[in-house]
């Protein structure tokens, strides 16, 4: 019995769906270098965002562009399904990172949120 590439694509994602589900379960995250400390995580991810900031500055116009049509044609290419579950996993992520916030955090991303708006808005006029 041969499925269609559709029927094929469909019982894929339920076979994905249902394993992602078996095997989650409700371990605990996975530590990231469990011999490190917490400080010395927390530096390193620090190194590690200033070098992808590096890194996206350096790039051409053209990489830029490259990467923009990739993300477009991803979106353009996602179910409605695809796009109402990304959604939820963004919706449930910013929930969780909210409540672990402190106060201080909290006016920290709304300060940088409104510079962001603000360049935003400049580089589209």
């Amino acid at each position: 019995m041969k499925l269609s590439p559709e029927e094929r694509k469909e019982r894929i994602k339920e076979y994905q769906r249902e394993y992602y589900e078996r095997n989650r379960g409700d371990r605990p995250r996975r530590i990231l270098f469990p011999n490190l400390t917490e400080e010395e995580r927390k530096e390193r991810k620090e190194r590690k965002r200033e070098v992808n900031k590096r890194y996206r500055q350096k790039m051409t116009e053209e990489q830029k562009e490259k990467i923009k049509e990739y993300d477009k044609r991803y979106r353009q290419n996602m179910t409605e399904e695809q796009r109402e579950e990304r959604k939820e996993k963004r919706k449930e992520s910013h929930k969780i990172r909210l409540q672990n916030m402190t106060e201080e955090q909290r006016k920290e991303q709304k300060e940088k949120k409104k510079e962001y708006l603000k360049r935003r808005n400049q580089m589209k006029n």
